[in-house]
């Protein structure tokens, strides 16, 4: 079969699996610009299978065919692109979905945690909604059944062979509601999974609530890491006993035991009634705050701790003037400011020197604020030194001066002439 072209069109390139009287491969469409992948169904009647006839396998056929243009409008499940028959052999070609099955995520002893556990029972729930609303029952939901889509993980649901339709009808008995649903299907044909197929699938009358016990036992298998046929039941009523095999808060353990009540009477009737049931859990796990992973917490780097440091009143080194560190220590508060004003003023000058390239104008910039902040410590220091010596200054010059001027008035004063006494002879 490898190699071959379909309808001269379709040409298979590898076998996905294979099944009783179905087998999925992986084609190429030559007709479409860069040959896309597609995923074509042949059925076909062995010769060494006597549970199918040909007509029920038509009948099968044309069924998915019909599913499958209902539901192709949903984005979680495979669009039908082509469906043909050849020589009695049937087959469908649908999207690719690029992923992988459910099935390998649910390996034998790991457990999934109870979050896990409501987003997967959300988005096929969500899934079923839309099927059974157009009053189709899938029949075969299990893991293989179910493909996480690469490209957003969402989940996708397969292989709609099996799917039934179903009339459903309100019937009022004794002042409660119950819905009635008539399934119309080969005697012949009994199609499912042991495990996830309920009892009144067996018997051939199939029900929505027939999927419910499916996913039910999905979400049981991925929190206790256990197959379906690992699990006990009781002996005189048939539930399952499977709670103290999982870490589960009552409330999710309540409802997974309801969907897979023995009795369908006792199980959810819709896909929407449980969505209703897990609203509280979902609410209160949409609100969770989740602890951060842990890491090893390592040593602020230098730069950071110089960043957060306080800065100290006294300048720390003299690197502004002369690039390399002068250590700070305590003395004279007036050498300290001398120091100061000295570092300053040297970078002050250099940085009023004209811009020789691009590196030194961004030093100069990046130098500007510790400069600013230098200047407004030390002036605050050396203030009153200044003042000191210009009044001294200014006293001195006038002091000066009035000496100048007592000094050059003194000199033109006229000298007092001597007084001559006469003395008579």
């Amino acid at each position: 079969m490898l190699g071959k072209l379909l309808e001269g069109r379709y040409q298979i390139v590898q076998v996905l699996s294979k099944g009783g009287f179905s087998q999925t491969y992986l084609a190429q469409d030559t007709y479409r610009p860069r040959r896309p992948n597609c995923v074509v169904k042949h059925l076909k009647v062995a010769s060494s299978n006597h549970d199918i006839s040909l007509q029920a396998l038509r009948w099968l056929f044309v069924r998915e065919v019909e599913a499958l243009k209902k539901l192709g409008s949903h984005d979680q499940v495979p669009q039908l692109l082509d469906h043909f028959e050849d020589k009695q052999d049937f087959y469908l070609v649908q999207e690719f979905i690029k992923g992988h099955p459910l099935s390998l995520e649910l390996q034998p002893g790991h457990c999934w945690t109870e979050s896990q556990v409501l987003q997967l029972l959300q988005e096929v729930l969500s899934i079923l909604e839309f099927v059974h609303g157009h009053a189709l029952i899938h029949r075969d939901l299990k893991p293989g059944n179910i493909i996480r889509r690469d490209r957003d993980s969402r989940l996708v649901l397969i292989d709609f062979g099996s799917v039934q339709q179903a009339s459903t009808q309100i019937v009022r008995f004794q002042g409660k509601t119950r819905t009635s649903i008539t399934v119309s299907i080969p005697g012949t044909i009994g199609l499912g999974t042991p495990g996830y197929m309920p009892l009144e699938q067996e018997q051939g009358r199939p029900r929505f609530n027939s999927d419910i016990y499916a996913l039910g036992m999905i979400g049981i298998r991925a929190l206790t890491g256990l197959k379906p046929t690992q699990l006990s039941r009781e002996q005189n009523t048939g539930k399952l006993i499977w709670q103290y095999q999982a870490q589960v808060s009552t409330t999710l353990a309540d409802i997974l035991s309801r969907m897979v009540q023995p009795d369908y009477r006792c199980r959810f009737e819709s896909a929407t009634e449980v969505l209703q049931a897990l609203l509280p859990l979902t609410t209160s796990t949409r609100f969770q705050v989740e602890a951060p992973p842990s890491r090893t917490l390592n040593k602020p780097e230098q730069p950071v701790q110089e960043e957060l440091a306080p800065t100290p009143l006294a300048p720390p080194s003299a690197t502004i003037a002369s690039g390399s560190p002068v250590p700070y220590r305590k003395g004279n508060v007036k050498q300290r400011q001398a120091s100061a004003a000295t570092a300053v003023a040297a970078a002050w000058e250099q940085a009023s020197l004209p811009k020789q390239n691009n590196k030194q104008a961004l030093d100069n910039e990046e130098l500007q604020p510790l400069l600013d902040e230098q200047s407004s410590h030390i002036t605050v220091s050396t203030l009153p030194s200044k003042s000191a010596l210009l009044i001294g200054l200014v006293i001195g010059i006038i002091s000066g001066l009035v000496l100048m001027m007592v000094s050059y008035y003194s000199l033109q004063l006229p000298a007092p002439t001597p007084k001559t006494q006469s003395h008579s002879s």
